[in-house]
């Protein structure tokens, strides 16, 4: 995993306002109506020691009365308000939270898909989509606060004070003291809490990746009957969690206890020096009873804040883990190398690999590879396994660019094109194909090349029926219960797995490349759907470069060029008929997968 970034307070606040600004509208409006409604919360305890006042001086009824009306009156105005303004801030407020964790939960997702391959196999699928999640829970969690605590709280601390400043400036300074001291002690406490938070936060993570892989591999789970392993490796973790979890209880729980004794301790001791002034004379009861109203405002607030604090932390950890992604910038699809980049040249006449090596975690995979492709050529490439072909099969895809030598179409070199631009011009057939939970129709068509939406609709009908009748699935088709609109299931599992290779095929086929790339493509078929592809294949040779990596031979026994790969070196190359008669290793290959 990547090194934690720093990530500061003001960073913090910034990225939240980004993701608020399309929304602002709707946000300062919620704001208005939430502070509007705060201030009119303030009038109840202000109105009670006035009450209070106005009955103590035994005023004649025609002096006190209108008096009194005029407190009630306001008092029922602003209480009607208060529930009005609150709800109505926060109807607003909390559609901004939920637009903006969506956006930032689509903005990762589509960085994330970005990112080079080499970045993706050093993070679980699990641990992405945890912190996919986490980030819109983060800014959703802030912004939901800010009209549920902060405005409030910032009403109550900054009126209060303003009221007990005009009664008694001691008193308001008093208060001053109490909340900067609050805040300090909590703010020290707080330190250690932070740090534990964000350990849990990363076993969550941990967590989360096992049980989102185990998810995604019931099959082989339930194959091999290794659920009791899956257990017990969830089990520990869970365990490791909760050790880290009660670590994390007990501080938060240390910081709360302290504030509220702190809390309590101060209102006394303000409490005893007013009653004391009342006995003086130099309050009023009424003072008191305003003082203990309003100073549990400051109480209520600063507990709030204490608690939406914690909250706050959370959520910075949160969202700076979906920042600390966005952070990462991808060297392929780097959006700045793509400005002085060309498009794909359609009218290539040579695919060039010239003294290409590659090393993967240190070892050397390919060494000086250099081969030529024509044009509408078919080129099959075959060796024994770690040979290096599905890492020269990723390079051509342009899934890694950190090589030594070039790959060029003509004078093109392949880094300097759009990576975008010559993918829409190439297919590929994994060796395993992965399909989506969507209709049989939407899983071959998802890959048409136009970024244009209306492009699978322009699809002549007949195309689609053709890819399904040469990637020979008419017959599946056929047997499914809603045909083509079948849903295929998460990862395809409905179908069979030379079902799912088919599906792959057809969607390849679907795309009409310029390049067709086959890794083990036909590995699940049966002989007969293999014949019937690869005669399909033949036959529409004319219209596509093919490069085709094979396990078996039989595959690759009708292509132009045999390329054989042998520690990551070209040991032979020439077509089927040549290589046999060299008797070298493909003939060994050969006669031995006869056998």
């Amino acid at each position: 995993m990547e090194k934690e970034i720093n990530y500061p307070f003001l960073r913090f606040l910034k990225d939240i306002s980004i993701f608020v600004r399309p929304y602002q509208k709707k946000f300062w409006l919620g704001f208005i109506l939430r502070f509007s409604s705060d201030i009119a919360h303030l009038y109840p305890p202000f109105a009670i020691s006035q009450l209070v006042l106005v009955l103590s001086k035994n005023l004649p009824p025609e002096q006190a009365l209108p008096q009194i009306i005029t407190i009630l009156t306001i008092w029922g105005i602003a209480s009607v308000y208060v529930g009005i303004g609150q709800d109505g801030g926060k109807y607003f407020g909390f559609q901004v939270a939920e637009q903006a964790g969506l956006d930032i939960y689509k903005k990762t997702l589509k960085h994330i898909l970005r990112l080079d391959l080499a970045w993706q196999e050093i993070e679980n699928s699990g641990n992405k989509m945890k912190r996919i999640e986490r980030g819109r829970d983060g800014v959703n969690e802030i912004i939901r606060r800010v009209f549920e605590v902060l405005i409030s709280v910032l009403v109550n601390t900054v009126g209060v004070l303003f009221i007990f400043f005009t009664l008694e400036k001691a008193l308001g300074l008093a208060i001053v003291f109490f909340i900067i001291s609050y805040f300090t002690i909590g703010t020290i406490l707080l330190k250690r809490a932070v740090k534990q938070e964000q350990i849990v936060n990363e076993r969550f993570e941990d967590l989360g990746g096992i049980t989102f892989e185990s998810l995604n591999n019931i099959q082989t789970i339930k194959s091999l009957s290794i659920s009791n392993k899956i257990n017990k490796t969830v089990s520990d973790k869970s365990n490791i969690l909760i050790e880290e979890i009660k670590k994390r209880i007990f501080l938060f729980r240390r910081q709360g206890g302290f504030l509220e004794s702190y809390f309590h301790f101060f209102e006394f001791l303000m409490a005893s020096l007013i009653v004391w002034g009342v006995f003086q004379g130099r309050y009023e009861i009424s003072f008191l009873i305003l003082f203990l109203g309003l100073f549990n405002r400051v109480g209520e607030s600063t507990d709030e804040l204490i608690s939406v604090g914690q909250q706050i932390v959370i959520a910075k950890i949160w969202v700076s883990r979906a920042m600390q992604i966005l952070q990462i910038k991808p060297v392929i699809e780097n959006e700045e190398k793509q400005t002085s980049q060309i498009l794909y040249p359609k009218n290539w006449k040579t695919l060039k690999i010239k003294n290409l090596s590659f090393n993967y975690k240190k070892k050397k995979v390919l060494d000086n590879i250099s081969l030529n492709i024509k044009r509408g050529e078919s080129i099959g490439i075959v060796g024994l396994s770690g040979a290096g072909k599905s890492t020269l099969f990723k390079l051509l895809l342009d899934l890694y660019e950190d090589y030594l030598g070039e790959i060029l179409l003509d004078d093109k070199v392949l880094k300097n094109i759009k990576r975008e631009s010559y993918i829409q011009n190439i297919s590929v057939v994994l060796q395993d194909t992965e399909l989506f939970n969507m209709s049989l129709r939407e899983n071959i068509t998802i890959a048409q090349a136009t970024s244009d939406a209306a492009g699978v609709e322009e699809k002549p009908q007949d195309k689609l029926t053709e890819v399904i009748r040469m990637s020979h699935l008419t017959d599946v088709v056929a047997d499914l219960p809603e045909g083509i609109e079948t849903l295929v299931g998460e990862k395809g599992i409905k179908l069979s797995g030379g079902q799912r290779q088919r599906l792959g095929i057809a969607r390849a086929l679907f795309r009409e490349p310029d390049i067709l790339f086959l890794d083990e493509a036909t590995s699940h078929l049966d002989a007969y759907s293999e014949k019937q592809i690869q005669i399909a294949i033949h036959e529409n040779i004319h219209k596509f470069t093919t490069i085709v990596i094979a396990h078996r031979l039989s595959t690759i026994k009708e292509m132009d060029k045999i390329v054989v790969l042998e520690g990551g070196k070209v040991k032979e190359l020439g077509t089927f008929d040549e290589l046999l008669k060299k008797n070298g290793s493909f003939a060994r290959m050969w006669h031995e997968q006869k056998l």
